[in-house]
């Protein structure tokens, strides 16, 4: 049967095969960290940590405000296993372009999906995922045109682009490498130009959020933490207050961060010793058995039918690694590979196919049962693996830290939290609405000690910490233990 599937339904079974094993190990409660800022900022309508991400904002607002069931948490997560899903349709897609046989595409695209770092990640909120899904699309449908010059493949392509930098702008780094594939034709240019100008307003309208929300925050006074007297740009509600040039310009570009030392010297040879280093163990774990050799064979085909198809997708897959793995602000950097991961699997499809083309003259079938077998192989070695990934779905770390500050404070309460810890307080507070008035301040244990005399005369005013916090000029009262806990701070 696999041997007459064509297009659509090649791609569905690529698509939903993957989506039903991810969306079951999708965390289902709220998390630390990035996935905490997320899974708080979409459903309020805030601004998240740099680069702002306005369109991750915008969707994930109405995924989780439209979908009826779960937590709000699992609502989000479940957003970055869909975009893992269609990665791995996307690649099958890819896959069927350059003549793969459906089997062999469909086993490509789930080489990615089942892939321990890209599962893994699709399991919490994270703007990688989707920001990635959205531009390898567009890519696709560079490839597209670059094969058959179709220009509404082209003009579809340009508008997606904006879409991915409108979700997030480090997008960027995979989008370079769809622009040379395009251009193995030369450009109609109405065509370009139309698009161009789509792709652009999409991109300014959804920045526009930025500085509009901060401002409109700012005037409503929707931050509680504006009520203590703290400065406008505190995270959730109005990270970095962009409704200023100079707070929108840090935000979206990152700048305390400082990517652009790292985009200055990302082909150098200690970037590509970053990349070995961050990503070459892990990478030869999740792609074993000389599967990165075969995909370069099937790049190399790709190379031979079209050179700048080839190299386009050698740049969308190496630039976000190279990027990842340089960037010395990053403490993730794996959340870079997807784009790596998928040209890899793009590879090994091709390859595939064309191996069981050349031993399959006179038995197809049997060459591609072979040549499927041993994909199916490495594929449920992959699913084998990840059932340490289904058991951190049920989680609740980050929500027994909510439920431990909110049974050992008391209303009214400011709870000062360090951003990792911040983030489930504030879900707690602003999208579970289980924390009263207390009110969360992010920020080190001495960032505001000026002001906690002033603070206490409101009411409680407790720090979660790791261990007493040495307060100058005031002493601690634990209120809770655990990992971390929570003190009351007293005066003397």
């Amino acid at each position: 049967m696999l041997l007459r599937l064509h297009g659509t339904r090649t791609v569905a079974i690529a698509f939903v095969v993957p989506l039903v094993v991810l969306l079951a190990s999708v965390r289902t409660s709220v998390g630390f960290w990035d996935a905490g800022d997320l899974q708080t900022v979409v459903w309020i309508a805030g601004i998240p940590y740099p680069t702002g991400f306005p369109g991750y904002v915008v969707i994930g607002w109405l995924w989780t405000h439209l979908l009826p069931f779960g937590s709000v948490a699992a609502r989000i997560n479940a957003l970055s296993a869909v975009s893992v899903a269609c990665g791995a349709a996307t690649i099958t897609a890819l896959a069927l372009l350059f003549d793969a046989l459906p089997l062999v595409a469909i086993l490509g695209g789930w080489t990615f999906a089942f892939a321990h770092t890209v599962w893994f990640r699709a399991t919490y909120a994270d703007v990688h995922p989707l920001g990635f899904a959205v531009a390898f699309v567009a890519v696709a449908l560079a490839v597209r045109w670059a094969l058959r010059g179709e220009p509404r493949a082209l003009f579809g392509g340009i508008v997606l682009a904006g879409v991915a930098v409108a979700i997030d702008n480090t997008t960027v780094l995979i989008l370079l490498g769809g622009v040379v594939v395009t251009l193995a034709r030369r450009w109609p240019v109405r065509v370009v130009a139309t698009g161009v100008a789509v792709a652009v307003a999409i991109v300014i309208a959804a920045y526009a959020y930025l500085p509009l929300r901060s401002a409109y925050v700012t005037a409503h006074r929707l931050d509680p933490t504006l009520a203590l007297g703290i400065a406008p740009g505190r995270p959730f509600w109005d990270d970095h207050h962009p409704a200023t040039r100079e707070g929108f310009r840090t935000l979206v570009a990152g700048e305390e961060w400082g990517p652009g030392e790292t985009l200055a010297t990302l082909f150098t040879p200690h970037a590509f010793g970053q990349a070995v280093e961050r990503f070459g163990s892990f990478f030869s774990d999740d792609v074993p058995q000389g599967l990165p050799v075969v995909a370069l064979i099937g790049l190399a085909f790709v190379a031979a039918r079209r050179p700048s198809v080839g190299l386009g997708l050698l740049l969308v897959g190496g630039v976000p690694a190279l990027f990842g793995a340089s960037y010395p602000a990053e403490a993730d950097p794996s959340r870079y590979v997807f784009a790596l991961y998928a040209v890899t699997a793009v590879g090994i499809a091709v390859a595939a196919d064309r191996t069981a083309r050349a031993f399959g003259r006179e038995r197809p079938a049997l060459a591609l049962g072979i040549v499927g077998a041993l994909l199916a192989v490495a594929i449920v070695r992959d699913v084998a693996l990840g059932t340490d990934i289904i058991g951190r779905r049920n989680d609740t770390e980050a929500r027994e830290l909510g439920d431990r500050v909110a049974a050992s404070t008391r209303d009214g309460a400011v709870i000062v939290a360090v951003w990792d810890w911040a983030t489930p307080l504030a879900y707690k507070a602003y999208v579970e609405r289980g924390l009263g008035n207390r009110i969360v301040v992010t920020a080190l244990p001495r960032d505001y000690i000026a002001e906690y005399g002033r603070w206490m005369r409101r009411g409680q005013l407790a720090i979660v910490s790791d261990g007493p916090p040495a307060l100058h000029g005031y002493r601690t009262h634990l209120l809770a233990a655990g990992t971390p806990q929570v003190y009351e701070i007293l005066k003397p």
